[in-house]
C-alpha cells in the first residue's frame, strides 16, 4: 500500500494504492500444525498433540461462525438462482482464508483482512452471477458488470495480502523456549 498522487480527472489528490503483486510485502509462514499421535487401532492417544488439536478445533468453530456474518446475514434458499452462488463466495472464502493464515498471515488472519478477503469472495461470485447471466441473454452490459466485479475481487484480495502480512510482522512473536528459560519463565 503507499499513497499515491492523482491522475486523469483525479489529478493532484492523493490517494491511497494498492501495489502490483509483486510490490507486496512477504508474509510470514503460519506454524507447523501439531500432530496427534494413534495407536495401533488407530485412535488418538491422549496428550499434547491430541489436547492441541481439540483447542485448534474450537477456535476454528468460533471463528467459523464470525466469517459466516461476513457475507451477509440474507439467507436464501437453496433454489434460489444465487444459491450456488453463495456457496461458491463460501467455500472460496474459506479455501482463501486458509491459505491466507499459512502462507502471509504467521497462521492467524486478522479482522481486517478477513473482511476484505469476504468482500472479494462476494464480488468474486456476484461477477460469475452477471458473467452467467449476462452470456445467457447477450447482455454486454452484464458482461462488463462482470468484469467490473472481477476487478474489484482481484483489488481486495491484493488489499487482504498486504494488510495480512503486515500484521503478521507488527504481531508480537512469542519467545522461544531457550530464551524463556533464559528469562526465568518455567513453563518452558
Amino acid at each position: 500500500m503507499g499513497l499515491r498522487t492523482g491522475h486523469g480527472a483525479g489529478r493532484g489528490r492523493p490517494h491511497i494504492e494498492i501495489g502490483k503483486i509483486g510490490d507486496l510485502p512477504a508474509g510470514v509462514p503460519g506454524p507447523a500444525r501439531p500432530v496427534a499421535v494413534r495407536n495401533d487401532a488407530g485412535r488418538f492417544v491422549p496428550g499434547a498433540g491430541t489436547k492441541a488439536l481439540a483447542r485448534e478445533g474450537g477456535k476454528a468453530r468460533a471463528v467459523s461462525l464470525q466469517l459466516g456474518q461476513l457475507l451477509g446475514l440474507a439467507e436464501v434458499a437453496d433454489d434460489h438462482p444465487w444459491a450456488p452462488y453463495a456457496r461458491l463466495a463460501r467455500e472460496w472464502r474459506d479455501d482463501h482464508m486458509a491459505q491466507l493464515a499459512g502462507t502471509v498471515g504467521g497462521g492467524e488472519v486478522g479482522p481486517g483482512p478477513a473482511s476484505i478477503v469476504s468482500s472479494a469472495a462476494l464480488q468474486l461470485a456476484a461477477s460469475r452471477w452477471f458473467s452467467d447471466m449476462g452470456a445467457a441473454a447477450g447482455d454486454p452490459k452484464m458482461l462488463a458488470q462482470a468484469s467490473s466485479l472481477m476487478n474489484d475481487s482481484r483489488q481486495n484480495l491484493l488489499a487482504s495480502h498486504d494488510l495480512c502480512a503486515r500484521e503478521a510482522h507488527a504481531r508480537p512473536r512469542a519467545p522461544s523456549r531457550l530464551a524463556a528459560r533464559l528469562m526465568g519463565d518455567s513453563k518452558s
